[in-house]
């Protein structure tokens, strides 16, 4: 495995001789190399897709008329497709500059990609991804049938228990009783914003009210929030998804100014709902725990089985996960992690990327640091060729570096006796 970066470290001892004595030959020397990339666990949010709900629904719940999309609800469009190989292709330059891909030629079994079969959107995005990495390159990718909830992405199914199912409501309902007294100001303006730029009189009218109180229920074997902030948080996406793929400005708002500064300003009510829901650890752990034990046993440099029987072998270097952006949420609530971007208001944007690398310093230690890559809103806008640099996100649970990475053993101790935790709760 080649380092990235490569230190020598060259000491030189130069002894002048002593009367008498004859001089002492010079000391060669003494190569020391620096940390060392061993393997990379990447979890992906999938790329550009069109809103989940048909658009006449669409109409109907906002009373607005929104733009037609080429493609079925909820499906990739051809340029979020564009735009996932171009991330992939940075990856792919990254990982090969770290060492962790050849630099040339092709790796059997370099990258092993699994993607949640839920939706077309993951399955064609995991497809995309691995095979950019490697380009030309044999890739395993796999998954469930298509169509087939995967446990790997989402097990609460399995734990939807009356018991859990009051825990998690009884957070919820906490958390929201909390956000009521102290919402953040930019929350509060994000839903004044998207009243005003939907219905300006929606909440005298009974049309849709944007600030009005939040609910959350218990609905289809899952928590729901509803109210003025899961209505702002679904406008905000999206129109940011509208923009990203690359409508018209004046497509997009229904002719308001300056439709990019107003994404920006309506994103906080996406980004805050997540957080409230989404990174909740009662509902985090028991859909993401098998995931989480999967990346801790993979950067451990384990075998782990996936659904289907088949092994991703423990000296995979590269082993890619396509999910969503809840996916990324959950992972952030279990790890303790936490980024935002300035070019990018939605930190789990589409083809937002997570990752876990496992490094071998100089005296042999193996040490686990999180990273984040993501493409910029206008990159995305302009299917903007891009030369990815990972923000490194500190592992407060276990932390014990400078750079906030943790090591190998402090990581999976830590992470396994929470997920043990979790399954014996």
């Amino acid at each position: 495995m080649s380092c990235l970066p490569l230190h020598l470290a060259i000491l030189t001892c130069i002894v002048l001789p002593v009367a008498g004595t004859q001089a002492a030959a010079p000391t060669p020397p003494v190569p020391t190399t620096g940390p060392v990339m061993e393997r990379v666990v990447l979890v992906a949010r999938h790329g550009i897709r069109s809103p989940t709900h048909p658009i006449a629904e669409l109409d109907a719940r906002t009373h607005r008329r929104w733009q037609t999309w080429p493609v079925a609800p909820g499906d990739l469009t051809d340029h979020g497709r564009r735009n996932l190989s171009l991330m992939g292709a940075a990856l792919g330059q990254y990982y090969r500059q770290a060492g962790v891909l050849p630099t040339q030629g092709c790796r059997a079994g370099a990258v092993a990609v699994w993607s949640d079969a839920t939706d077309q959107r993951t399955l064609q995005t995991g497809d995309i991804m691995g095979h950019a990495l490697t380009p030309g390159c044999p890739v395993a990718t796999d998954s469930l049938p298509a169509g087939t909830h995967d446990p790997i992405f989402n097990d609460l199914h399995a734990y939807d228990t009356p018991a859990l199912q009051q825990t998690i409501m009884t957070d919820l309902s906490t958390a929201l009783a909390h956000d009521r007294d102290s919402r953040p100001a930019d929350v509060r303006q994000a839903q004044a914003t998207a009243q005003a730029v939907v219905q300006p009189g929606g909440c005298a009218m009974g049309a849709p009210c944007f600030t009005g109180p939040d609910r959350a229920t218990w609905h289809k074997n899952a928590p729901k929030l509803s109210g003025g902030l899961s209505q702002s948080a679904d406008v905000a996406e999206d129109m940011l998804l509208e923009y990203a793929q690359s409508m018209p400005d004046d497509a997009i708002g229904w002719g308001q100014p300056d439709i990019r500064h107003m994404i920006d300003t309506l994103m906080p009510a996406h980004n805050h709902a997540s957080r409230l829901m989404r990174r909740l650890p009662a509902l985090a752990f028991p859909r993401g725990h098998i995931l989480a034990g999967m990346i801790t046993e993979l950067v451990a440099g384990n075998a782990v089985r996936e659904p289907d029987g088949d092994m991703i072998a423990a000296s995979t270097p590269v082993v890619l996960f396509a999910g969503h952006d809840s996916t990324l949420d959950m992972l952030a609530a279990i790890f303790g992690l936490d980024w935002s971007f300035a070019d990018m208001p939605d930190p789990t944007g589409p083809d937002t990327t997570l990752g876990f690398e496992t490094w071998r310093m100089p005296d042999g230690q193996q040490r686990v640091r999180a990273v984040i890559f993501h493409q910029g809103l206008d990159a995305l806008r302009t299917e903007q060729a891009i030369t990815v640099q990972p923000d490194i996100l500190p592992l407060r649970a276990c932390q014990s570096g400078t750079d906030g990475s943790c090591t190998l053993a402090d990581f999976t101790r830590v992470f396994t006796s929470r997920l043990a935790a979790y399954r014996r709760d």
